[in-house]
């Protein structure tokens, strides 16, 4: 090729890139695409880009992104979307079909010339142009041919593959390869060993190309003996890919089957949307709580665990996998587990509760009235609603959710699921309402303990009460106001108005789980009964010991038994012991991981005597403070300006760094 040749093909190629790649400064990523997609003239999807400078945002400066962006080749959109069909689908080919081949294919592509050769001579390839592309002509042959030092060939030949355009080789000359100057290729294993990948180096003019019989040749010389793709390394030769690596063999990679799973087909989780008037009323008709279900009705099924599928490296050694771990389909109240155990449906008409990792259909008690000399002490398994109210020193206790249109006086209500008073609880110190795994919605709490592992959610006050939740606790109606008594929460505590005037000592604590407590009071019981245990079975030992070493003689074969025995069982118990610690320790763990996040929101104003305890910070009201949103950071009670704690209206959490005031 002639100097003057080779610096047209320069600015040709100078031109390309100039029309297929361009250089972009805007405040966003999105920005700059929007302004390459525009010059460019291509879609967003269809350009590539590489960050020069990542822009910063600050509150008081800011910098632009500069990105370089480029055209992505029309043949390697294919090759992206073989990619994703291998992520996605594990290779199905789904995101690959036909249609959608010839949907991404390019409309309009020139033509293409390859020359190669080989041992056995000269071969010359003509591609045909695609939709209004260019179609190769003489001078682009010829160009090709003396770029690759191939001379004396038939001109009529070659007019004759140019007019028919097969896209097949086809021998033009007899002209041997030129030594010295052949093709050549390097190899390198990576991952692991599980991918080699080739680099093909071009030949100089007249010398020979390499074929796939070569690329192979070398992966097993270097002891790749699984995974060639020789499809591939036949696309990059003809391709003339040079000088850039491609994968020339892979392993199979292992895949962990998936574990066992059961899907429901009903909630197994309520969330509480309940809507507010202007007056700060709330409709409790309208909660969205109770989803019935009829006989027959698929309620769950299991999807079985899958086999872990083997793997295999480039040198052929075998890579293990993981079968998926079995689960149980667990049968409740009220449902037919299939015979294969794999589908449960609802045998009743009823309420469908989700608890302990079961479902179970529960139809419902309806008392009409109050609870007292009447009905005397409720108990009963499935949901309970009552038209009236809760009476002094009655029960009520229900495996379901329990709903009193009235209101709790001094009485007792227990429930596994949810609780909801629509009048409130005027308790007097001896109301107690518990609900093991619900919520408890009340319009307002006086003088009682209320327990939820989830949320309490109450509208208009609650005064001089004892409340535990394993979520929240809201107090947001058109009052909203804590007074007095120890409020404590796992996430949050949020009122418009804590403490009064009167300066009452009120207790807010964020952190304490009565679930997780209650487990670690039961782990610490079985851990000191094993201890009480052990030391009885230690001292029983020792004495044995002492007698043994005493009088060898007369220690009977009897005794010796009974002394391993006792050994044995000493070490049990040691591990028991060990592992209920060890329990202890986890739980702890979690409970104050929950802490560290925990917040206590007041929309209005909060007085002195309040104590806010946030994991193992506290802080002491002083003054009468207005709107602020509590937190702990570095062992100190911290405060923010008030955040809405409703994750639908904002995420405080993106907003912890702005505002804040060290208490």
């Amino acid at each position: 090729m002639s100097l003057t040749e080779f610096l047209t093909e320069e600015l040709k190629e100078f031109d390309r890139k100039e029309k297929e790649q361009v250089e972009v400064i805007a405040d966003t990523i999105e920005e700059c695409l929007a302004i390459a997609s525009s010059h460019l003239g291509r879609k967003v999807h269809e350009i590539d880009y590489t960050v020069l400078k990542r822009g910063k945002k600050s509150l008081f400066f800011s910098e632009p992104y500069h990105i370089r962006a480029s055209v992505i080749p029309d043949d390697m959109l294919l090759d992206e979307l073989s990619l994703l069909d291998e992520h996605l689908t594990g290779g199905s080919g789904k995101l690959v079909s036909k249609e959608l081949k010839e949907l991404v294919a390019p409309k309009n592509k020139d033509g293409r010339v390859v020359v190669k050769i080989y041992r056995t001579g000269v071969f010359l390839t003509v591609y045909p142009p695609s939709g209004e592309g260019l179609e190769m002509t003489m001078a682009d042959v010829s160009k090709k041919l003396s770029f690759r030092g191939v001379a004396g060939v038939d001109q009529n030949l070659i007019n004759k593959i140019l007019k028919e355009k097969k896209g097949e080789p086809i021998l033009i000359s007899n002209q041997k390869p030129k030594a010295g100057n052949d093709s050549s290729c390097n190899v390198e294993i990576a991952q692991e060993n599980m991918r080699a990948f080739v680099t093909v180096f071009p030949a100089r003019p007249g010398g020979r190309d390499l074929e796939v019989a070569d690329i192979v040749a070398a992966l097993k010389g270097m002891g790749v003996a699984h995974g060639l793709k020789e499809d591939e390394i036949r696309k990059h030769l003809d391709e003339e890919v040079h000088n850039k690596p491609f994968i020339g063999a892979e392993g199979d990679f292992p895949v962990n089957g998936k574990n066992a799973e059961i899907k429901y087909y009903v909630r197994t989780e309520k969330k509480i949307n309940f809507k507010e008037d202007q007056t700060g009323r709330v409709d409790y008709k309208d909660l969205d709580m109770i989803e019935n279900v009829v006989v027959g009705q698929l309620l769950a099924e299991k999807l079985p665990a899958e086999k872990g599928k083997f793997g295999r490296n480039l040198f052929g050694m075998v890579l293990p996998a993981k079968d998926g771990l079995d689960t149980e389909l667990k049968q409740g109240k009220g449902t037919i587990l299939s015979e294969d155990k794999m589908r449960l449906t609802a045998e009743v008409n009823g309420q469908v509760l989700y608890a302990a990792g079961r479902l179970s259909v529960e139809t419902v008690y309806r008392i009409n009235g109050d609870v007292g000399v009447r009905t005397g002490n409720v108990t009963f398994l499935g949901s309970i609603i009552i038209t009236g109210n809760v009476e002094d020193n009655y029960s009520v206790k229900a495996a379901g959710n329990i709903e009193i249109y009235g209101t709790v006086q001094k009485a007792i209500v227990e429930a596994d699921g949810d609780i909801i008073v629509r009048q409130g609880v005027t308790g007097r110190e001896e109301a107690r309402v518990e609900s093991t795994g619900g919520n408890i919605v009340a319009k307002f709490i006086q003088n009682a303990t209320c327990i939820t592992e989830k949320d309490i959610i109450v509208q208009e006050g609650i005064l001089h009460s004892h409340l535990m939740a394993g979520g929240k606790i809201s107090c947001k109606g058109k009052r909203g106001q804590i007074v007095g008594g120890t409020i404590q929460a796992a996430q949050l505590i949020s009122a418009k108005i804590i403490g009064s005037q009167a300066n009452p000592q009120t207790d807010l604590i964020v952190g304490n789980n009565p679930k997780i407590l209650k487990q670690i009071s039961e782990f610490e019981e079985k851990k000191k009964e094993n201890q009480d245990k052990l030391d009885q079975l230690t001292k029983t030992m020792r004495t044995l010991k002492a007698r043994k070493d005493a009088d060898p003689a007369s220690f009977t074969a009897e005794q010796d038994a009974h002394l391993q025995k006792l050994e044995a069982g000493t070490k049990k118990l040691e591990k028991r012991i060990a592992e209920a610690s060890k329990d202890i320790q986890t739980l702890t763990e979690y409970m104050d991981e929950q802490a560290a996040s925990g917040r206590v929101s007041v929309e209005k104003t909060i007085f002195p005597g309040v104590t806010i305890r946030i994991r193992n910070a506290e802080y002491k009201l002083r003054h009468e403070t207005k709107a602020k949103t509590f937190y702990e950071e570095e062992s100190q009670v911290r405060s923010q300006p008030y955040e809405d704690p409703d994750e639908t209206k904002n995420d405080w959490r993106k907003k912890r760094g702005r505002g804040k005031s060290k208490n």
